[in-house]
Parts: C-alpha cells; structure tokens; sequence
C-alpha cells in the first residue's frame, strides 16, 4: 500500500494546454464560490456568469456589481486557494483576476 501511495504522489500529471486552461478555469470558480460559502454563507453560483483567461488575466464576469466589489476585498483569500490547488496540479501560472 505504501509503495502504491509513492508512485501515486510521484507521478506528475501532463496536460495538454486546453486542459491546463480548463484546469485553472473550474479552479477558479470553485475557490471563489467556496470562499463565499465559508466567508458570507452567500452562494453565488447565480451572480457568476463566466471565467475568461487572457495572458495572464483571468477575467470573471459577474451580473452583480456589488459582488465585484465583494470579490475585491476577498481577493487574497480566493488567490491563495487558487494557488494551492494549481501547486498541488503543478501548474505554475502567475495570475491576476479582474471583475467585470
């Protein structure tokens, strides 16, 4: 069982870049939905309409512009779990989220 649990941890995924994009999209959503969901027991699954990466900006469109506002202030939350999640897909990607 150990030796099985080793070569899982050591086996480094390979993704093709649409899957990378994919990847770092739907991470992104969960993280801000989860970070609502702990912070202002707010499910905001209605207020998020899309997830848009460009270079290096992921662009999150929303129909609330109070969410946005929201949003803002739990960035370094949202950006850390985000973070932890690209790390542990060892995804390096250097990022800045922009609400629209």
């Amino acid at each position: 069982m150990r030796i099985c649990y080793f070569i899982l941890k050591s086996m480094k995924l390979h993704l093709s870049e649409q899957k990378k994009i994919l990847f770092i999209k739907t991470s992104v959503w969960n993280s801000i939905k989860n970070i609502f969901q702990v912070k202002k027991d707010l499910d905001i699954s209605k207020y998020l309409i899309s997830i848009k990466i460009l270079e290096n900006k992921v662009i999150i469109r929303t129909n609330k512009p109070i969410f946005n506002s929201e949003a803002i202030l739990l960035e370094d939350e949202i950006k850390g779990e985000i973070n932890q999640k690209l790390k542990k897909a060892e995804i390096d990607f250097e990022f800045e989220l922009i609400y629209k």
